[in-house]
This record gives C-alpha cells, structure tokens and sequence, in this order.
C-alpha cells in the first residue's frame, strides 16, 4: 500500500472517530429549530398551568388541550427523528464504533431516565398531593433505551407502532384503582390519573409516536444529507432562536418550571 493509500485511510478513521464522538457533527437546523418551538410552545402551556395553579387566572382550557396535542406527539417524534438520524451516521463503520454509539445511546437513556426520577423525589416532596411517579423525562429515557434495536428494522416500525397504538386503546378501557409502577409505566391506571400525578407518559402509546418518528426520519434523511430540499434557513434571526433553544432543549426543560414558579411566587408575597 502506497503512502497515499495509507493517508487516505488515516484521514478515512479519523472522520469516522468524529462523527462517533461528536454530538454536533452536521446537526439538521429544521430538527433543531422545531424541537425549540416544542420546548417554547411547552413553556407557554407550563406558564399557563403555573398561573391556574397560584390561583392568578384560570386555565383556558381550549389553549391548554391544544397545546397538549400538538406539542407532546412533537417531542416524541422528533425523539425517533434524532435517533435514526444519529444512527444513520455511523452506518459505514464497525462493529467496534458501532457497539460504541449503542452504549453511548443506552447511557443517554439513563440519563434522562435518572433525571426523571430525580424530578419524582422533588415532586414527592414539594407537591405531595400530585407527584410525579413516570412523567415525560421517564418515558423519553425508557424510550431512547427500547428504541436501539428497533433502529435497524426503519420503515418496518410501523408494524410496531400499529400494535403499540393498538394496545394502547385497550389497556385505555381498563380502570386500575391501585396500580403498580409496572401498571404505570405501561400505561394502565385509574380512571381520572391527572388527579394523582401532574405529569403522565405511558409507553403506551408514546412509544409507539417514539418508532413514528424513526420511520419519519428515515424517509427524509440518509446519512448526513437530506433527501428533501429547503433553503437556508440559518440567516434568519427568529430561527436562529428557535435552534438555539433546541440544541439546550434538555437543560431549558430542568430550569424553566422552577423560574416561573418561583417567580410567580415572588409576585405573589410581594
């Protein structure tokens, strides 16, 4: 092999160590910037409930459920979206690298998962009467786990996702007036839940949108390139903003409830 040959190679692993340990490796603007509408639209559902909860002004209802079914089916599809997209950049590697993105990706599932329990212990303490036991932080991380060997099987989730959604609209027509965590988290539980807890994800059926949005993902990307055309959307200020918010999407989610509750309650004494 000539020494040509051979620096192509080197220059050949060294791109592939980058897109291995790089998050930020040709990250999708469009994906970036709808996970920050998410997250803003989020925010502006959280405030609302925030004010209904201090007894400022009551819940507009119709806002309120609006938001529920549009914003929660968009994090989670955008969840399945990352992961197909992630794992679509290391199609051409090794084994090796290959065990290495499952583990990192297992890691970041446990991840949110330990944070979302972290919110369970805060919740069971500062708000007794509705805590948290498997909120949207603990179906995302469960779900990132699931997820990885259902990555190689693409558009053929969607059987999946048909007896996922399935399952779910049966286990909905079963009322569990003392439910385990196991029940919980698969989404059997009581009648009225939303008096028990103030945040509850089930797999059932969100991890069902979860392998959604890996079939949607794969339909419109292939490695790092889109298979769709769209200008360029990264010279407009408000994008830029909106992106902005989803690359920090995780660290906004941890803050924000605690700033506004806070703040409220500082208006309040005040």
């Amino acid at each position: 092999m000539d020494v040509k040959n051979k620096g192509d190679l080197l220059n050949l692993e060294s791109l592939k160590k980058k897109i291995i340990h790089s998050p930020s490796s040709q990250r999708f603007i469009e994906i970036d910037m709808l996970r920050g509408l998410a997250i803003i639209l989020m925010i502006f559902g959280h405030f609302l409930w925030d004010l209904d909860y201090f007894g400022l002004v009551p819940m507009n209802s119709g806002i309120y459920s609006f938001l529920q079914i549009t914003v929660q089916p968009m994090f989670f599809l955008l969840v399945g979206i990352s992961l197909v997209v992630g794992k679509k950049k290391i199609e051409s590697m090794t084994i090796k690298d290959e065990k290495k993105y499952y583990e990192r990706l297992i890691f970041r599932g446990l991840k949110i998962l330990g944070l979302g329990m972290i919110f369970t212990i805060l919740t069971l303490f500062f708000i007794p009467e509705k805590p948290i036991f498997f909120g949207v932080l603990h179906c995302i991380g469960l779900s990132v786990i699931l997820s990885a060997p259902f990555l190689k099987y693409r558009k053929y989730n969607l059987l999946f996702v048909v007896i996922i959604l399935f399952a779910s609209l049966v286990v909905a027509g079963y009322n569990i007036e003392n439910p385990t965590i196991f029940h919980l988290v698969l989404g059997l539980h009581p009648t009225n839940v939303g008096s028990y807890t103030i945040d509850y994800f089930p797999l059932l059926p969100w991890f069902g949108i979860c392998l959604l949005g890996i079939i949607v993902g794969d339909c419109l990307y292939s490695g790092n390139k889109r298979k769709f055309r769209m200008p360029d959307l990264s010279r407009y200020r408000p994008i830029k903003i909106f992106q902005w918010c989803g690359q920090h999407s995780l660290i906004i989610y941890l803050i924000h409830q605690p700033i506004i509750a806070g703040a409220l309650t500082v208006f309040i004494i005040f």
